[in-house]
């Protein structure tokens, strides 16, 4: 998500201004950084810590933000692993990445031999992104809001493509997931995959606490009901990935935590075929 106002501070430095929501571009590149720098990265993102060093901002903007990391660095990482296994299986294909802010995934992978990487948010996280990090080899960073359908035209269709929506389905409204999973379907007819992040009602009335809107998908299998060309192929929940936090305190922690089946699948990463 994103938004804001950005200005140049001298050659290296870009200052950025974000509303409360957009701050989470802050929050999930300042995740990254405390992992790289940590003895057993989980992610080990070196292109986070250049973005970091580029950005000047209020640094109380990150009080308070690190005790859950893992959530966002597990969920990176199978992400990652998931992106690698398609592109490895598809060099002509397309990797479509929603909402991207200043995610370096396509830095970290890498765009298919043969295929394409298109990265797509809002204007601004456009302007700010193009600042602050490169564009690689067969790359194309383009400005578009997930909730509206002007921009997905200029999405090539002639290849299968993997749609890959990471910390954006949440803060939409189930109607426009909804619908953004059909337009999607109906301009990629070749097939393909589907990624995305969703999280369930106790975590959206929590975030409603904290003054976020957060929607959730109590069922993993309802875009399946939405879609029938949808097939469920991945389920992947965080906190049942205990065994992969280094953190000895946070480990212990989600490994209470994933007796219940319930918070075990508080946060979780789909994958679909279609």
């Amino acid at each position: 998500m994103g938004g804001g106002d950005v200005a140049d501070q001298g050659a290296d430095k870009v200052r950025v201004r974000l509303s409360k929501v957009e701050k989470t571009l802050l929050w999930t590149v300042y995740h990254k950084v405390l992992d790289f720098r940590n003895a057993e990265p989980v992610l080990g993102d070196v292109w986070a810590v250049d973005v970091m060093d580029r950005l000047e901002f209020d640094r109380r903007d990150l009080l308070g933000v690190a005790g859950d990391r893992y959530f966002v660095l597990l969920r990176a990482r199978r992400i990652d692993t998931w992106v690698r296994e398609w592109i490895s299986a598809n060099p002509g294909g397309t990797v479509l990445q929603l909402a991207c802010g200043l995610d370096a995934r396509a830095l970290r992978i890498g765009a298919p031999e043969h295929g394409r990487w298109i990265d797509t948010d809002l204007p601004d996280v456009v302007a700010l992104r193009r600042r602050v990090l490169p564009e690689p080899a067969r790359y194309r960073l383009l400005a578009g809001s997930a909730t509206e359908s002007d921009w997905l035209a200029e999405i090539p269709a002639d290849a299968p493509v993997l749609v890959v929506a990471e910390g954006l389905l949440e803060y939409l409204r189930p109607e426009e997931t909804r619908a953004l999973l059909g337009r999607l379907l109906e301009r990629f007819p070749a097939g393909g995959e589907m990624v995305f992040d969703v999280v369930s009602p106790p975590v959206g009335r929590l975030a409603k606490v904290f003054g976020y809107d957060m929607y959730a998908v109590e069922d993993p299998r309802m875009p399946e009901r939405w879609y029938p060309r949808l097939a469920l192929t991945g389920d992947y929940e965080m906190i049942g990935d205990h065994a992969s936090v280094p953190e000895k305190a946070f480990r212990s922690l989600y490994r209470v935590l994933s007796r219940w089946p319930s918070v075990r699948g508080m946060m979780r990463v789909l994958r679909f075929r279609f």
